[in-house]
């Protein structure tokens, strides 16, 4: 009995030494592992990305959420104008920066699991989701169409190999529209890269010497159109294309005089002062929280004092677009530097007001003046730009040109091809944009290629029925004008009558007793002389009737749809649409047009 005892005890304390033992084992040495990977599981899921409108709201870009499934979640990037290719690489650029409010943040949910069975014990939200927000770009889809329109019709007319065009608001630094194209991959991109400026540096120069205290009317040797820096019989003669024996800083600008410009530099404010002068616009600085990508050489310093004159009339240093445009703004708006502004912090409400001044770079009004007048004149009769002056004359543009030389692959510069630019504003006394337009490997000087670029925009603003400043149209629109430059289509009758009349413009309707929006503009004639009789079509989105939208723009014939789901191909005007004119389409029924340019 007492041996049977002892067996007993001995096997139930080998059986508590055994349990023990896994006990252990699991609690103790497999206990981490166990937790993780067989009781814990975690899971992500993306949040629903915010879109990108233009500064009046209009949708440029979204990121749709096309397959929900778990672990199969799939995103698709939607360009509602993907016929505007400059636009699209821009907006590659701002959707791929780092801009968490677009993006939003995902939420990761911990679930734990009954060991041994999928049933779930609980779910701990861990990280919230953050849903993203809409972004507004400083852009206007108007002037970036206008734009990207004239350029598409004047590079292949001067043989260029591509055109980079910005405009921006001087009086915001705000971009209005942008476009980069990069000549040797024949493509638009989302990168802004530096270019050698040549004489479109100019005014920065003349801004230094000003500021620097430099006479202006001052009479500058310009040694008959051929000069050398120094004694050195190796050194590259600097040479100007008026060969002058001397002329003042405003003749300097309107003639475009390389050597007058780089003896303001060696000879009349000195190279540090004018190295701090150009440090004061920022160049290269102002990009640093641009929401684009930028491929920047730079400012910098030398010794050498050929080269020293060479940065004076722009050789010799890097800018993007950017930089001129900030630093031409500064001349435009009176005086004050402001950071260009692509992404508006604070919405849509504050488009037109939204701005961040880093200072004063001119000091005075005077020398604001001067400095307009100067460029006044280089579009004025004589001047190197006297092409760029509008034909109609209310229109005051000032601006300068840029013929700069390409560096090859041997680190000189190339005969024969040129980066062709103009930077200018419109109304030298009351500037509302400042454009710049780069015209790549040409063959003719920055007046010939890239001037006409920028007069056929800033027109084309000018009179935009919905561009043009009222005060404008009211002060220089000639009485009883035909007006054939101005669009009138897809406003109503009433704002047509509206904008005939600020501006105005001898106007007539094809039926006095029609209602409804502008489709269509025409010249006519009769014998009190010519008009423009524009044409009018009833709005018949709540008839239940399929109005007819061919030869609208497609913003036009989806104001007309806007009741029913449209399905669109193409770009350019509508020439056919299902349902006819006049069949029945119900609220949400689908409608299909096709759109081709030149209908």
């Amino acid at each position: 009995m007492k041996a049977r005892l002892i067996i007993i005890g001995i096997i139930l304390s080998l059986a508590t030494i055994v349990f023990v033992a896994k006990l252990i084992k699991i609690q103790v040495i497999g206990g981490k592992t166990y937790h993780t990977d067989r009781t814990q599981k975690q899971q992500y899921k993306e949040a629903k990305y915010g879109r990108v409108l233009d500064r009046n709201g209009e949708v440029l870009w979204d990121k749709l959420l096309v397959n929900g499934e778990s672990e199969q979640e799939k995103w698709k990037e939607i360009y509602y104008h993907k016929h505007l290719e400059g636009l699209s690489a821009i907006l590659k650029g701002v959707t791929e920066s780092k801009i968490k409010e677009l993006r939003g943040g995902k939420s990761i949910d911990i679930t734990t699991i009954r060991p041994g069975r999928g049933a779930p014990v609980d779910k701990i939200e861990r990280v919230p989701m953050v849903q993203g927000k809409d972004i507004y770009l400083s852009v206007d889809l108007r002037i970036q169409e206008i734009v990207e329109n004239v350029v598409k019709e004047y590079v292949p007319k001067f043989g260029a190999a591509g055109a980079s065009v910005l405009v921006m608001d001087p009086r915001t630094g705000q971009v209005l529209a942008i476009t980069s194209f990069n000549p040797e991959k024949k493509r638009y991109e989302d990168i802004l890269y530096s270019f050698e400026p040549g004489s479109i540096f100019k005014p920065i120069t003349a801004v230094i010497a000003l500021e620097n205290g430099v006479d202006p009317n001052k009479r500058i040797n310009t040694e008959n159109g051929k000069w050398k820096v120094t004694k050195n019989e190796n050194e590259k003669i600097i040479k100007d294309t008026h060969a002058e024996k001397s002329c003042n800083m405003q003749e300097a600008m309107v003639y475009s005089s390389n050597i007058a410009f780089g003896k303001y530099v060696v000879e009349e404010i000195g190279y540090e002062k004018f190295f701090f002068g150009v440090m004061n616009f920022a160049i290269g600085e102002m990009s640093r929280d641009f929401p684009l990508k930028i491929s920047h050489k730079g400012f910098k310093r030398v010794t050498e004092p050929r080269t020293q004159a060479a940065q004076g009339f722009g050789q010799s240093l890097d800018i993007t677009s950017l930089d001129a445009a900030t630093a031409f703004s500064s001349i435009a708006n009176g005086g004050i530097l402001y950071n260009p502004k692509l992404i508006l912090e604070h919405g849509k409400n504050f488009a037109a007001t939204e701005r961040d001044s880093v200072r004063r770079v001119i000091s005075t009004t005077e020398n604001t003046r001067l400095l307009r007048d100067m460029l006044k004149g280089v579009v004025d009769s004589g001047g190197t730009a006297e092409n760029v002056k509008s034909q109609y004359a209310f229109f005051e543009f000032a601006g300068k040109t840029g013929t700069a030389q390409i560096i090859d692959s041997t680190g000189k510069y190339k005969s024969g091809t040129y980066n062709s630019s103009f930077i200018g504003f419109e109304r030298a006394s009351d500037p509302h944009f400042v454009c710049l337009v780069t015209m790549y490997h040409t063959k003719n000087a920055g007046a010939t290629v890239a001037g006409p670029v920028f007069q056929k925009i800033m027109e084309q603003i000018y009179l935009h029925p919905n561009l043009s400043p009222a005060a404008f149209a009211r002060e220089y629109a000639p009485a009883d004008s035909l007006c054939s430059d101005v669009t009138f289509i897809g406003h109503t009758k009433s704002a047509a009558l509206d904008k005939a009349n600020g501006m105005r413009c001898n106007i007539r309707f094809d039926d006095e007793s029609r209602n409804g929006a502008v489709v269509a503009q025409t010249i006519k004639k009769d014998t009190t002389g010519e008009y423009l009789e524009l044409s009018l079509r009833e709005h018949q989105r709540n008839t239940e009737r399929m109005p007819n939208v061919i030869g609208l723009t497609l913003k036009d014939a989806l104001g007309m749809l806007e009741h029913v789901n449209v399905i669109y191909d193409g770009v350019g005007k509508v020439y056919m649409q299902s349902p006819e004119p006049g069949e029945h389409v119900g609220r949400k029924s689908g409608v299909h047009i096709k759109l081709k340019e030149y209908i």
